[in-house]
């Protein structure tokens, strides 16, 4: 079992940085202020904890129920681990030839969401059999977390919208369940687990690892372009079609400049509202149970 306090009070930063396990929880901040602030760019460099509020961030819950039972968060990340795990063998052995299943952004956004849950289920496990000192993963190991639970939340619900509002096909009479689960299912688990196990927030400025991953990609589409590449059956010099420079230079330019600027805004934005709602729960929580102990007292 984890022995992780999670009913005692958060300190808004832990030690050593700046970062917040959730914002201020005795405080209800305005929201364009709120907006404003999560801007600082030190709430992207400054993404690691000490060995109390690692713990606490990594394995407990704003939602105090699910503390009750801290087994639950090892059994749901065992289950999404080996889901995930599956689902991209699966993918990969079926694809031929294979290089081609590296191109797509959807089969990306699954290898970053695979070593994001890795990170979720051996950071559960470490928590439950390890002690000691050394149980806190160095800070560059929780920043690399942290960057691919970020990826994989912000690509995910970009896959997720675009195939459910653009791609998907209503008089298609069915399609393979791995399509289902790689086009929706799979970020609906991951966001389950960050937002209902995890303390962990996030912030406008973490746009940034996803405008990266945007650019590289969208980078990669052009040099197929330049280099005539044939990476895809009957597919050359691109991937997909929104992306293909031999019909509209000017209108795709314009699709990779929103693919690259605007959309990793407005995922983040999406994402960082769900997340200050969960505080937002936090935060009641916390000064219900205070004005509680404060009549106690008195």
């Amino acid at each position: 079992m984890m022995k992780v306090d999670a009913s005692q009070p958060l300190s808004t930063t832990d030690g050593n940085s700046n970062f917040s396990i959730e914002q201020d929880p005795v405080e209800r901040k305005n929201y364009l202020k709120d907006l404003w602030q999560s801007w600082n760019l030190i709430y992207l460099t400054h993404k690691y904890f000490d060995e109390k509020h690692w713990k606490l961030a990594f394995c407990s819950s704003s939602f105090d129920f699910l503390n009750k039972y801290p087994s639950t968060f090892l059994c749901y990340r065992t289950i999404l681990f080996f889901l995930t795990t599956i689902d991209l063998i699966h993918g990969i052995t079926i694809t031929h030839p294979i290089q081609e299943w590296a191109i797509y952004f959807t089969h990306l956004t699954l290898l970053i969401t695979f070593f994001s849950v890795l990170f979720q289920f051996l950071t559960t496990c470490r928590v439950n059999f390890f002690r000691g000192d050394k149980i806190v993963p160095r800070p560059y190991i929780q920043l690399i977390h942290m960057i691919l639970i970020i990826i994989s939340l912000g690509t995910g619900l970009v896959v997720s919208l675009v195939f459910w509002s653009i791609i998907y096909n209503p008089l298609i009479p069915a399609y393979y369940p791995k399509i289902i689960f790689d086009h929706g299912v799979l970020w609906l688990l991951v966001f389950i687990d960050i937002f209902l196990f995890t303390r962990l927030p996030i912030y406008m400025i973490d746009c940034v690892p996803l405008m990266i991953f945007a650019f590289l990609y969208g980078l990669f589409t052009i040099l197929i372009f330049i280099f005539k590449l044939n990476l895809s059956k009957n597919r050359i010099g691109y991937v997909y079609q929104a992306f293909d420079l031999r019909q509209s230079p000017l209108r795709v330019i314009m699709q990779i400049s929103f693919f690259i600027f605007l959309l990793p805004i407005g995922i983040i934005f999406l994402l960082w509202n769900f997340f200050r709602l969960r505080r937002s729960i936090d935060v009641k929580i916390t000064n219900t149970k205070q004005e509680s102990n404060e009549n106690i007292v008195v």
